[in-house]
This record gives structure tokens, sequence and C-alpha cells, in this order.
């Protein structure tokens, strides 16, 4: 026998089986349900997004887009080479400056220290010519962060985080989060040996060159907005921010969140309040949305042109917190690694597997020794922590491994 599986194939089998009958009931379900389109939506496709809100103790992030059909609803068609502005009411000008990353166009805008006493709005022209301004709006001030925390429910094996907040002067009353996440995780299997397929051999690496430890980051997608009008106090408990089950990689080691926190107004609310709404029922906010969303952007150049977005002003508040694998307590390591041991090639009859196969398999190696002439190999995702991430640690993050 040329190579040794660990696992056997009766399992194997068993999931290629369930994968062609789920795609076969896919097949046959899909050819039975006629699509669904909301009411208004060939419409309104095509628009215009501006997203983005105006932060004067930050820099200022605007995307620019067009919406899209409901089948296309995971893409994002980015405007480029636009002209974008901030601009006050004294006609003073803060121009962006447009940036790709991740496939992601924004253009940023420093307005870190603007006035706070004006009124201010965003201007974006497109290479037609097209003129989109926002209503000017008042930089409002968020109360600070009480706390993030987390939630953790053992019999669903799932974990919630939230925020809490107040505001002692129940002023604010109308509230927007968003947040960016960053996490560390590891590879199932640690491996200080790497293949060269050009040398064709197998070499020990030193461990400042692991691919053990990774990390990776996004930034929030969900509309997470609260309203305390209708309490006596203007305080939010426990606002849920994002739920990870029990094999999601960001609780698999250490996850930290900064939590941006901003005050709206009403108007502001109700519109992201309605976008939420219709993107749980429609998808994301990149698909098409009932005509009857409006928000506070306008086509100079046509004023019945209807945009979609809505910019608000504000100094925002921020809180960064750190939680640990142990302390959420639900990861489950997937056990889904394949082990293959190749043994010495001269103690098989047949002719032995070459290193060369295994790698341009998928394989990644994990163990050598020349004597005995043994290697193990798995599945690079098993083995190559960069598979999901990268090897570049954040700069604030609080241990010192690499």
């Amino acid at each position: 026998m040329l190579i040794t599986i660990l696992n056997s194939d009766e399992p194997r089998m068993r999931k290629i089986l369930f994968k062609i009958a789920l795609i076969a009931s896919v097949i046959i379900i899909n050819s039975c349900i006629t699509p669904f389109e909301p009411e208004g939506v060939t419409s309104i496709d095509n628009m215009v997004v501006i997203e983005g809100d105006i932060i004067q103790n930050d820099t200022t992030r605007i995307s620019v887009s067009r919406s899209l059909a409901i089948r296309d609803e995971n893409k994002v068609n980015y405007i480029t080479k636009a002209t974008v502005w901030v601009e006050n009411e004294k006609g003073t000008k803060y121009t962006g400056k447009e940036v790709l990353k991740k496939g992601k166009t924004q253009y940023l805008v420093n307005t870190n220290g603007i006035d706070p006493s004006l009124n201010y709005k965003v201007c974006v022209r497109l290479i037609g010519g097209q003129l989109y301004v926002s209503d000017l709006v008042p930089v409002l001030v968020s109360p600070q962060i009480d706390s993030i925390g987390f939630t953790t429910d053992l019999e669903n094996k799932s974990v919630t985080f939230y925020v809490n907040t107040h505001d002692p002067q129940n002023n604010t009353k109308y509230y927007k989060w968003s947040y960016t996440e960053d996490w560390e995780f590891h590879s199932q299997y640690i491996s200080l040996f790497e293949y060269d397929p050009f040398a064709k051999i197998v070499r020990e690496i030193n461990f400042d060159k692991n691919r053990y430890y990774c990390w990776s980051s996004a930034t929030s997608s969900s509309i997470l907005a609260a309203t305390t009008s209708h309490l006596a106090q203007d305080r939010v408990y426990q606002k849920a921010l994002v739920s990870m089950g029990p094999d999601d990689k960001r609780i698999s080691a250490l996850y930290s969140m900064e939590l941006t926190q901003m005050a709206i107004s009403s108007e502001a609310y109700l519109y992201w309040d309605n976008i939420r709404k219709n993107s749980d029922n429609i998808g994301g906010i990149f698909s098409p949305q009932p005509s009857e969303i409006g928000g506070n952007i306008h086509c100079v150049n046509n004023p019945s042109e209807r945009v979609l977005g809505y910019i608000s002003a504000g100094l925002v508040a921020k809180k960064r917190i750190f939680a640990k694998k142990e302390d959420i307590g639900i990861y489950q390591e997937p056990n889904n690694c394949e082990i293959v041991i190749v043994p010495d090639p001269t103690q098989l009859d047949g002719p032995p597997v070459t290193f060369q196969s295994l790698y341009e398999g998928g394989y990644d190696v994990i163990s050598y020794s020349e004597v005995p002439r043994e290697s193990i190999w798995v599945i690079k995702s098993c083995s190559d922590c960069r598979v999901f991430g990268t090897k570049t640690k954040p700069k604030f993050w609080p241990n010192d491994h690499i």
C-alpha cells in the first residue's frame, strides 16, 4: 500500500453522496419556484448609492456605487474616478482621495478637527458630470460607549456581542453603530517543514516562518441602529451587534472589535430602520429598495432622479475589546483534516507516491524524517493558516508571537 490514510473512506463516501443528493434537491426545488420580484424593484435598479458619514474626529469614508438586482446582491458595483468632497455651510471644501483596498473603492476625506458648530454636506461629481449633494446636517455629539460585552448560549453553541450606552442628558435618543473586527487564528496542524516544488525536496524551516499563527479582519455589514425615544431614560442595554457559531474562526483564538458609535437624527434613524427592514426581506444595502425609502441626497442635474443614501455628521465615540477563546468557550475545531502518511519507498511493493504529486494535489507536509524516510501530509487548509488570512499582525495586538 502506497499511502496510509488514517480517516476511513466510508465517511467521505457518505459526504459525497449527501452532496450529490443536496445538489439534486436544489435543482428540483429551483425548477418549481418562481423568483420573488418585489413591487418597484425593477424601476429602481441601477440607482446611485452614496454611503458614509461626515466624522468630525476622524477620517470621513464615502463609497459610491450603483444598486444591483436581487440576483447580484453579493456584488457591489462601485463607481470609480468620481470627485468627492465635504463642504460646510460657509463654502469651505475638504477634498477626498480615491482608495482601493481589498476590492473596495472608497473616497477618504480628512475631516478630523472640522468646526463642530457648522453644518456640512457631501458632494459627489461623476465622470459624466452628474452632481449629487446631500442636505446640510449638523454635527451631533455621541455620548461615550459604556461597555461592549458578550453572552454565550451554551445550549445552541453561539455567542452574541452587544453594546451598552446611555446619555445622562437624555438628548441623543437615536444611535447608529459600525465596527471593525480583527481576529487571530491558528492552523489545525503546526508544520516546521516546507516542500520546494522547484528543487523537489522537503526542508526544515525556522519557527519565524511558521504557517500556524495568522490574522484576518473585516468590517460590519449589518445595519445597526436603535432608538430610546420610547423610553423614560436615554439608555441602550445589550444591543446585539454580531453573533457567531461554534465553528467560526473569529472566536478560535483571540477576537477584537473596535466599535464606533454615532448620534443621528430621527430622520436618519427612520431611513436606516426602513433600509434594515427591507434588507432583511430582499438582500443587502446594495440591493434594490422600495421606492418610498428616500434619503437626504439629491441629483442637482436631475432633481427627479432617486438616490439611495443618508449622510449624517457627528463626533463619534469608539471603544475596543478583546475576547479570548477560553472566555467565550464554545469554539469547536472542525474534524476535517485527512492525514496522509508516506512511508519509506524501500518498504513498498509498488512505485512510491511522489512529493510533487501530493503538493500539486493540494497537500502540505507537516512532518518529515530522513531515517526512516517518512513524511506526513495534510490538506493545505489544515496546516497553512494563510489560506484563510495573513501573517500580518495588527499593530495593536496584545501578544508577541508571529
